[in-house]
């Protein structure tokens, strides 16, 4: 069972990490750097 928690956590920690970098890339796409409006 210890595993099976632990995969959870893991999984969780994932959609976390893949949340913050597609909005870290989504905002750095939307304005890219060294070109103003």
């Amino acid at each position: 069972m210890k595993e099976a928690y632990i995969t959870m956590g893991t999984w969780v920690i994932i959609a976390v990490a893949i949340a913050f970098l597609a909005a870290i890339f989504t905002a750095g796409y939307d304005d890219k750097p060294g070109t103003s409006k």
